[in-house]
């Protein structure tokens, strides 16, 4: 019996001066000692620097297969701050607090147990606390990580934990200023002797690679997870509290697959879920996670929103549908994004900003509701070295909404089951303002269109095409006129119809403009040309392009000459055009229901030549009031 000892363990490896733990005091008792039979022990210490073990049982010496122990072992409140030197040594990390228990029956040598050592049991991993070094806020910690199900083997190597209970876990992961990640960053890199060759990593994969391990049920709860990006503009950071849920059958096998189901809430109103399957030993070989996020305040994303889009978010609610799959490295993503009451707010400076029109984006986007609903697949290969989760996801969101301001008519369409071309433009008769029947359809399928998209207003700009309908005009003019000297005023802003060339009076009121405008001389001269045309088709000659003479052949030639030289007002075409900007107006608030406000003017421009005569529409942004 050793009663009272006192002892002091050093490591001079990782501490230099004075020493790791102070036994104080340190009992023995042994029982029946001979050297060959079984030997009754208890050993029972206490550390100054906080907690006991307790070990008591029987070793035997003469074994049949070899000596043999089989002992209670009792750890309590064992303090694990003295063991910080051996942190400090692997990675920058500071251990303010943790106290490690334990209890259960040690067996050594004992072939019944198919291993050398076997232990089953329990512990519990206390008031852990772990900070960076020279940090104060907590990097990771809980209040107990514990366990009273608990079976270790050594040669061969297995642990098997039935039940791993995680009581308020508490961690902090920060992105740095520079892309890096705080959790791997406060790893030291292995120390190498120079021209001492690079150790490979070894492979969960490979034959003796990880410790076997398996646990059956891992169960969190009151779980808080601070995240912080310092690489956004501004700097960005989240809370998800009250997180709880479980794991099963986390595996270190090649081909295991962990059952995950958790759930917390974000920041004050917001609600995390995460479930599915994964590989919690090799995320990149396989996964398959669902996770869904609802009425997450979106004013705390401006760091993203500015940094990728240049822009503030002054409030909104965004709830998330993700889907992710992993299979060996690879990975393909399905979002599905709901945005609710979205306000973009000032513009911010950011070089990795991409100039996109988001304010128009959002008003396509957004339904009567306030509402945006979009899918968002996204694809990529977790094994390139330049891989970036939320460049891949910004990049996916940065194409759907260039895609949609670049044709916005497509993407309005798309609400109404038109055609983008359509709802762009609205083509017009030659020198005429009245809408066709198939112009109206399309006015009002962009009504029901842009009733759904409240945010919207809409641009209209007549134009006129100065050949065509400049023509057409000269045309109408020059009817009224003929119209009216033959006795029949049309009413204002009629068209007097087709003239009757044939008629003689209409011959001798179309001599009598010509005679009036260009003098008899000319009159003249056209009448003889026409007469020498007639000769040559009655006389058969190789001249003639009829087979029977036309008898309003003159009236038509003296038409002619009179449009060529019709004066046209100078105002007529942008008269024309304004006439059919309203025309289009009108439809839309009067037939369609647009309010008059959401639909505006553009002053008249003439078309390039060659194009049809059509009024052009371009879609904008309600203007918000502060």
């Amino acid at each position: 019996e050793l009663a009272g000892f006192t002892a002091k363990v050093n490591d001079r490896t990782v501490k230099v001066d004075g020493p790791l733990l102070n036994l104080q005091p340190l009992n023995l008792r042994l029982s029946n000692v001979d050297g060959k039979s079984p030997t009754e022990f208890e050993l029972d210490v206490k550390i100054r620097e906080g907690g006991s073990v307790r070990v008591s049982g029987t070793a035997d010496p003469a074994g049949s297969a070899g000596p043999t122990v089989e002992a209670r072992v009792n750890a309590a409140d064992v303090a694990l701050t003295p063991f910080q030197p051996y942190i400090a040594a692997v990675a920058n990390i500071v251990m303010h607090s943790g106290l490690f228990s334990s209890a259960g029956l040690l067996r050594y040598g004992l072939q019944a147990e198919g291993a050398e050592v076997a232990f089953d049991g329990g512990f519990n991993l206390s008031r852990l606390r772990l900070t960076e070094s020279g940090a104060k806020e907590t990097l990771l910690g809980w209040k107990a990580l514990k366990t009273d199900q608990l079976t270790l083997r050594l040669k061969p190597d297995r642990l098997d934990i039935k039940e791993l209970r995680l009581v308020s876990p508490t961690g902090k992961i920060v992105i740095g200023e520079d892309g890096s990640i705080n959790l791997a960053k406060v790893i030291k890199p292995p120390k190498r002797e120079p021209g001492a060759p690079a150790r490979a990593a070894s492979s969960s994969k490979g034959a003796g690679g990880a410790f076997p391990v398996r646990i059956q049920k891992l169960l969190v709860d009151q779980g808080v997870l601070d995240f912080a990006d310092l690489n956004l503009i501004p700097q960005f950071g989240t809370k998800i509290n009250e997180l709880k849920g479980s794991v099963i059958g986390a595996s270190s096998a090649p081909d295991a697959r962990a059952q995950v189901q958790l759930a917390g809430n974000v920041d004050e109103y917001g609600q995390a879920k995460i479930g599915g399957e994964i590989n919690m030993f090799d995320p990149k070989s396989f996964t398959d996670i669902k996770m869904i996020f609802n009425n997450v305040e979106m004013m705390n994303l401006t760091p993203y929103s500015g940094k990728f889009a240049g822009r503030k978010i002054d409030s909104g609610k965004l709830s998330l549908d993700l889907a992710y799959k992993i299979d060996d490295g690879k990975l393909a993503g399905d979002n599905q994004i709901v945005v609710e009451r979205l306000k973009l707010g000032d513009r911010m400076e950011s070089p990795e900003a991409v100039n996109l029109p988001l304010d128009l984006a959002v008003a396509l986007l957004e339904d009567a509701d306030g509402v945006i609903d979009i899918g968002l697949p996204v694809s990529g290969d977790l094994n390139d070295p330049e891989f970036s989760f939320g460049h891949l996801v910004w990049k996916a969101l940065a194409s759907l909404i260039t895609k949609v301001v670049t044709s916005p008519f497509r993407a309005l369409a798309a609400l109404a089951g038109g055609e983008s071309e359509n709802f762009d433009s609205v083509a017009f008769e030659p020198g005429a303002a009245a809408l066709a029947p198939p112009q109206k359809e399309v006015l009002k399928k962009l009504a029901e269109a842009l009733k759904k998209r409240p945010q919207l207003i809409l641009e209209v700009q007549g134009r006129y095409s100065t050949e065509v309908d400049g023509l057409e005009l000269k045309n109408l003019y020059l009817r009224r006129e003929l119209s009216e000297r033959l006795g029949a005023t049309p009413e204002t802003g009629e068209d007097p119809g087709p003239v009757d060339f044939s008629s003689p009076d209409t011959q001798r009121a179309l001599e009598a403009m010509v005679a009036e405008r260009f003098g008899t001389s000319t009159l003249k001269a056209l009448k003889d040309e026409v007469k020498k045309q007639s000769a040559a088709v009655a006389a058969g000659t190789a001249q003639a392009k009829e087979k029977a003479p036309d008898p309003g052949r003159l009236s038509k030639e003296l038409y002619a000459r009179l449009v060529e030289k019709e004066p046209l007002p100078e105002a007529a075409l942008t008269e024309l055009a304004a006439a059919r900007a309203q025309s289009i107006v009108v439809e839309l608030t009067a037939t369609g229901g647009v309010a008059p406000e959401r639909v505006s003017l553009k002053n008249p421009e003439p078309v390039t030549s060659g194009e049809p005569a059509t009024a052009k529409l371009a879609l904008g942004v309600v203007r918000k009031t502060s």
